[in-house]
C-alpha cells in the first residue's frame, strides 16, 4: 500500500490532528467492512481493532510528510529565518513527535485475529520496504521490533487461549 499525499497539507496543528483523525477513521470503516476470522463460537464478526491502529500509523505518517514539505516551502519561499519558515518548522516537529507516537502505540497495539497479526507484520515490513523507518533502531527491550515481536507473541498466545 502506498501513501498519497494530498496536494495541500494542513494549515494548523489543528488541522493535523483532523486530517489524522479522518485517515484513522476511514481506517477503521475499511476494518469493520473486512470479514475477520474470530473464535469457533462466535455468532458474529469482530473487527480487529489492528486496522484502526494502522490506520492511525498511516495518517501520522502522511501528515508528517505534509509538514516536511511545507517546511520546504516556507524555507524556500520565505527563507530559513523567516516568521513562516520558524511556524514551519515547529509544526513539522509536532509531526513529527506525533508520529512517532504513534507508531510506539502500533508496536504495542495487540490483533485479536490471526488475520490481524499477519496484517500488522505484514504491513510493519511494507513501511521498511518504502524506505521508511520506524523511531528506534535500538536492540534490545527498548527497540521497536522488539516490542513489535513481544505483542505479536501476546496476541498469539491470547488467540490461542481463545480458541482452545
Amino acid at each position: 500500500m502506498t501513501i498519497e499525499r494530498p496536494m495541500f497539507p494542513p494549515a494548523s496543528r489543528r488541522g493535523f490532528l483532523a486530517q489524522a483523525a479522518a485517515v484513522a477513521a476511514g481506517g477503521a470503516a475499511v476494518g469493520v467492512a473486512l470479514p475477520l476470522p474470530v473464535s469457533a463460537g462466535a455468532s458474529e464478526r469482530v473487527p480487529d481493532p489492528i486496522f484502526t491502529a494502522i490506520a492511525a500509523h498511516q495518517a501520522a505518517h502522511l501528515a508528517h510528510g505534509n509538514a516536511i514539505d511545507a517546511q520546504d516551502e516556507a524555507d524556500t519561499r520565505y527563507g530559513h529565518d523567516s516568521d513562516e519558515a520558524w511556524e514551519a518548522d515547529e509544526h513539522c516537529e509536532e509531526a513529527c513527535h506525533f508520529a512517532h507516537d504513534v507508531a510506539w502505540q502500533l508496536a504495542r497495539s495487540v490483533p485479536t485475529t490471526l488475520a490481524g497479526v499477519v496484517a500488522h507484520l505484514r504491513f510493519a515490513n511494507q513501511f521498511e520496504d518504502e524506505g521508511n523507518e520506524w523511531p528506534s533502531d535500538t536492540n534490545g527491550r527498548s527497540g521497536w521490533h522488539y516490542q513489535l515481536c513481544a505483542t505479536m507473541a501476546a496476541a498469539i498466545e491470547a488467540i490461542i487461549r481463545r480458541d482452545a
